[in-house]
């Protein structure tokens, strides 16, 4: 199976890596940024309590957006805790605000319209606790952002440091303009839609009525889209760029050993402007992240917050309020010239031996699934997993073709 669909896809704040690169900030994070910045190191009981965690990033595009508030655990305990009950606001600088309500454990959200977001004002986000205790961060402008002018893909090739065998993939670029009125810091966040298609066996269940039953065609789901955020964080400063244009600005590889790129597979690309403290933010942020493998390899970054209590200067918050122009490009890829694209002969193959005496089977691990049919050219019998019948009880995934498809 490919070991991309093998894995759980993100779906919680505690399962994103970038989040986990924040709580991991505990060690670091001083008061806003607009106060007194020095480097903290937290004794022992400091590092024992929680600190409030606070995430907002909002978009130029008309939508429903979201704040994230929780609660880190320990250094080395990234488990998210959602903090329910706050009252959260952005606030314009001009005094339009808008309320974000709680739609789920520790989420906000609201629907913010093109009348409210406005390109070249100033937003800030205001939170207060069930106890009272009030936050706030301070005031960041809307940038507006450049144009993307195109986005591309060139085969690539790279070697396993640890196998030594090489991987053939596709590597994404994009090309896009240097506008000075947006800002000289951008950000950039990847999104991928693939196709799968799982094979169609013929295949019995075992039910909780401990009877066989034909899984006819209208019970499986065998054609579906998956939809997954990339994990990275990609940021450039314009600063000394000169020209127009910027081309060939680096983004993710796509190993052609997976099956993302042995149907239709898509890259949507969101850029994004910054002011030059989110850009600070994220680029620190970004180093925290690509040495999660040992925490120690390195003394981490200073990456603070624009949060605060401003009746407790002292009080720690991690996490930043940032509000950024956004423009998105999307690709698609298909049939790859010169690439070849593993197919698992054995994706989905009923080749695990039926269980025996399904009779006295616990209840609670039923139903079963018995497929068979021809396997390279052998038949064979066996036990399959249930998302091979519903490939939409993948995480990220519908049966459901995108409107863009």
């Amino acid at each position: 199976m490919d070991k991309f669909l093998k894995a759980d896809f993100v779906s919680r704040p505690e399962q994103d890596p970038v989040y986990k690169a924040l709580i991991f900030i505990v060690l670091l994070t001083p008061v806003c940024l607009h106060g007194c910045i020095e480097r903290y190191y937290p004794d022992k009981d400091q590092v024992r309590s929680g600190v409030l965690v606070i995430v907002g990033h909002l978009e130029s595009k008309a939508g429903k957006q979201r704040i994230q508030i929780s609660q880190s655990a320990s250094i080395g305990n990234s488990t998210y805790q959602p903090l329910s009950g706050y009252y959260v606001e952005v606030e314009r600088l001009d005094g339009e605000f808008r309320v974000f309500d709680e739609d789920e454990a520790g989420s906000y959200q609201a629907y913010l319209d093109e009348e409210f977001l406005l390109t070249g004002h100033d937003y800030r986000l205001k939170v207060l606790s069930p106890e009272g205790r009030s936050y706030e961060s301070s005031f960041e402008r809307m940038f507006p952002a450049p144009v993307i002018d195109t986005v591309w893909f060139e085969l690539e090739e790279l070697m396993d440091r640890d196998t030594e065998l090489k991987d053939q993939g596709i590597r994404f670029f994009i090309d896009f303009e240097i506008d000075q009125d947006s800002g000289r810091y951008l950000r950039w966040e990847l999104e991928e839609t693939f196709e799968i298609h799982n094979p169609d066996y013929e295949t019995r269940m075992f039910g909780t009525d401990r009877r066989f039953h034909e899984v006819t065609g209208s019970m499986k789901t065998l054609d579906c889209w998956i939809t997954r955020d990339i994990p990275g964080i990609y940021t450039q400063d314009l600063g000394n760029m000169m020209g127009e244009h910027y081309h060939r600005f680096r983004l993710n590889y796509v190993s052609g050993s997976t099956w993302r790129l042995l149907h239709r597979y898509s890259l949507l690309v969101r850029q994004y402007s910054l002011g030059d403290k989110a850009f600070w933010y994220w680029d620190e942020l970004s180093k925290n992240l690509s040495t999660q493998g040992n925490l120690f390899d390195r003394q981490p970054a200073l990456t603070p917050s624009n949060i605060c209590n401003p009746d407790d200067p002292e009080e720690r918050v991690i996490g930043y309020f940032s509000v950024s122009g956004v423009c998105e490009k999307r690709i698609f890829v298909e049939q790859v010239p010169g690439l070849e694209v593993f197919q698992d002969p054995f994706y989905c193959a009923p080749l695990s031996p039926p269980p025996m005496f399904l009779h006295y089977y616990p209840i609670e691990e039923l139903p079963i699934y018995i497929a068979r049919g021809y396997v390279l050219g052998h038949y064979e019998e066996g036990r399959v997993d249930e998302k091979c019948l519903d490939c939409s009880l993948y995480k990220g995934s519908t049966d459901e073709k995108p409107s863009y498809w």
